[in-house]
Parts: C-alpha cells; structure tokens; sequence
C-alpha cells in the first residue's frame, strides 16, 4: 500500500501565506506632512493615524509567494476496506513515519480595511513527494493470503490546486528616533484546501485536505534612507493539518484511510523585508526545527 501519508501534506503549503504587507503600519514620523485620504477612503480610521505621524501602507496589494518545505509525518493508523467498514492493518502494514516535501508558488490579493486588520485571499498550484518505508510481515491481510515478508519503498509524488483565505493583525510602537524604529508585533491565522492528484493515475484521493495556520512574528522596522523601509523578525508557526484522509484505488473496490499528523506541528520562523516606499516590499523567510522551510514574496501596493 503506497497511499497514506502525502495525501494531506499538500495543504501544508498554507503555512507560508501571510499578510506581512503591513509592517510599516506601525512606523512613527513625527512632522511628516498628512498625504490625501486614498480614493477607497480605506483602511478605516487611515486619517487619523496618519494625522497622529503614522505611516499607512496603501490598502490593495497583489504579490506572488514561492514556498518550499519539508517536514516528518506520523502515521498513527492506516484502514483498509473492500465493499465493508473499514479495518485497521497498522499492525501489518507499518508506516510509522514518512517525509514530505512540498512546493507552492501562489498569488495573494490583500486588503488593508483598518490600520490594524488585514484580510487576503490567495490561490497557487502545490507539488511535492512523500517518502518512506513500509514495512510487510508474513501475515494475511483482508484475506488476500499469505504475504512474504518484505520492505517496500514509498515514494510518491502529488499535485494540485490549492486555494483559502486569512486574516492578519498588527500594530508597533516607536522605540527609538534612530531610523524611526518601531517594535512591530504581527498575527496571522489562515485556512486552506487542496484538490489533490496524484502521478501514480491509479491511485485516487476521496479527500480535499484542510489546513489551519497560525503564526505569530516580533521584530524590528525603521527607515533606509528618505522613503524606503526595512524589517526583520522572529516567529512561530503552528500547523493543524487535516487528521483523517480517504481515498480509492481506481478500478478496484480497495478503499482506505489514513490517521497521521505533523511530527512537530510547531516550528521557528526567521525572516525580513526591504519596503520600496509604499509601492511594495519584498520578503525572505525561513522555518527551522522538524519543519525546514524557505518562503520568498514580492508585493506590489496601490
């Protein structure tokens, strides 16, 4: 059996999209001259931050995010069915933990409603690869027969549409006149789902995988000469992937399902930006830990 445990690592992907496009909320200039509200009238309460010294990042952005990852997975039980309820084999077949890789490259459309708040929807194509080891005693399963005794390879590889939507919370306050720099905090929850298919035809996936994303960051922000700005920060992130996944042999009756979950569901994040005035930014982040992760974005503001 070659099926459990990539079928829900593609929706990990959604770990990587955030709405750090509003750093410099929080950057404090003292004296600047109040620019015009912007033609939306958005974000909400914009004007009077901005007339406190606030510098306000316009409230529309469009940026694309690539995002690589890998990470273990454990596999707590695998479940087998033909034309019945589903029986456990974890104790034949054992596929105790297998690694995942995942690729993404996504487009993101923001909105900036308060000075505050940011809410974004996002949607890309994930690839990606699990690999493992299975390991088959001699023992009869779902009365096929006697199997010998063996270890067989896992490698399979995936792919699919992945789409979902998220919200950011931010705010900073001023630290020191150097540079303007501002302690800046951000929080981010996301949700996403994948329409997985698999290389191997054969093989059919009965389940949309779901992932929620958490992610919380501190760091720095100032100025880099008259109008651009530059951040860095620390962080972490926590990942809650869809615990049970389904699926299908096609043209056969063989069902299955596997119960799996991250090996380390959080991990650490260290990253930075490079602000072009209030045009845009780009970005560069990376995870440490059991999850080993690379994530670069470019956004464009308007």
């Amino acid at each position: 059996m070659t099926l459990p445990g990539f079928t829900s690592r593609s929706a990990l992907v959604t770990s990587v999209l955030f709405a750090l496009c509003v750093l410099s909320a929080g950057a404090h200039a003292q004296g600047a001259v109040v620019p015009p509200p912007h033609w939306s009238g958005l974000p909400i309460w914009g004007v009077e931050a901005q007339a406190k010294g606030y510098e306000i990042p316009y409230p529309f952005g469009i940026g694309i995010t690539g995002y690589s990852a890998r990470q273990p997975v454990n596999i707590h039980d695998l479940q087998l069915a033909r034309n019945g309820p589903p029986v456990s084999v974890k104790n034949f077949l054992q596929i105790n933990t297998v690694d995942t890789s995942q690729q993404n490259v996504s487009a993101k459309f923001d909105v900036l409603v308060f000075p505050f708040l940011d809410v974004y929807v996002l949607g890309g194509y994930t690839t990606g690869t699990t690999k493992g080891l299975i390991q088959v005693p001699a023992d009869p399963i779902l009365g096929i027969g006697i199997i010998d005794p063996r270890e067989l390879q896992l490698n399979a590889a995936f792919s699919g549409p992945t789409y979902g939507a998220g919200i950011t919370l931010q705010g900073g306050g001023k630290v020191s006149d150097w540079h303007d720099l501002t302690a800046i905090g951000v929080i981010d929850w996301n949700r996403t789902q994948t329409k997985l298919k698999f290389e191997n035809e054969t093989v059919i996936a009965d389940t949309k995988p779901v992932a929620s994303v958490f992610s919380a960051r501190l760091g720095l922000h100032g100025t880099v000469g008259n109008a651009n700005a530059a951040a860095i920060w620390v962080g972490a992130m926590y990942q809650n992937i869809q615990q049970e996944v389904a699926g299908s042999v096609a043209n056969t009756d063989l069902q299955f399902i596997v119960i799996q979950s991250p090996q380390k569901p959080w991990n650490t994040l260290l990253g930075g930006l490079f602000e072009f005035g209030k045009d845009g930014y780009v970005l560069l982040e990376g995870g440490v830990g059991a999850r080993k992760s690379v994530l670069a974005a470019a956004v464009y503001r308007f």
